[in-house]
């Protein structure tokens, strides 16, 4: 069983959970009041279909009975999803290290489609200008997935983000990615986990 990180989205993977201790992400478990029933590190149930549950978990190699289960997790979000695992006996249920690597790269590949999506997006583009996303600096790339996964990817962040992204211009974006003040609804952690990484 390997626990290597994924070749892609290595600040995310590790910002998104641990291999064992208290915030072992192979359990089931609810990250935030915000966030629902999360299988891996990142794979939150709460917006998905039952039919992409489904085809996601099969694919990551979950079992049917399992699969069954959490299809029923759709729409719970903190307390509530923390008892759907008590009251569904999943409490030491926990995914294999290719489950997760799996799982992992099907919403990390989600959430870097949604960026190049937005950057690419008419007003996007009219209000700043064009992003060449595939000669795109990768560290920008990264972090910008990053902030997308977490929910920091914002209109308003766009403000101060998008013209160092057109520009792929590192430099520029390490500035305002290092400014604690632009980015104080952000967790301490992930705040300092995006530092460290573009430095």
């Amino acid at each position: 069983m390997s626990i290597n990180p994924p070749k892609e989205g290595v600040l995310t993977w590790n910002a998104e959970g641990n291999e064992g201790g208290v915030y072992h992400s192979r359990k089931l478990h609810v990250p935030s009041e915000s966030s629902g029933v999360t299988v891996g590190r990142g794979y939150d149930l709460r917006r998905k279909t039952s039919a992409l549950i489904r085809k996601d978990l099969a694919s990551a190699g979950l079992r049917p009975d399992v699969i069954s289960k959490l299809v029923n997790a759709i729409s719970l979000k903190g307390q509530q999803a923390k008892q759907f695992i008590i009251d569904n006996d999943l409490i030491d249920y926990q995914i294999s290290t290719d489950a997760q690597l799996k799982l992992f790269k099907i919403s990390y590949d989600f959430e870097a489609s949604e960026v190049k999506r937005i950057c690419t997006k008419a007003d996007v583009v009219k209000k700043y200008g064009n992003t060449d996303w595939s000669n795109l600096d990768k560290t920008i790339k990264e972090v910008l997935v990053d902030l997308k996964f977490r929910g920091d990817y914002t209109p308003a962040a766009r403000e101060y983000l998008q013209e160092s992204i057109v520009n792929n211009d590192l430099d520029g974006f390490k500035k305002i990615i290092t400014n604690r003040s632009l980015w104080a609804r952000v967790p301490a952690d992930r705040f300092n986990k995006r530092v460290k990484y573009v430095r």
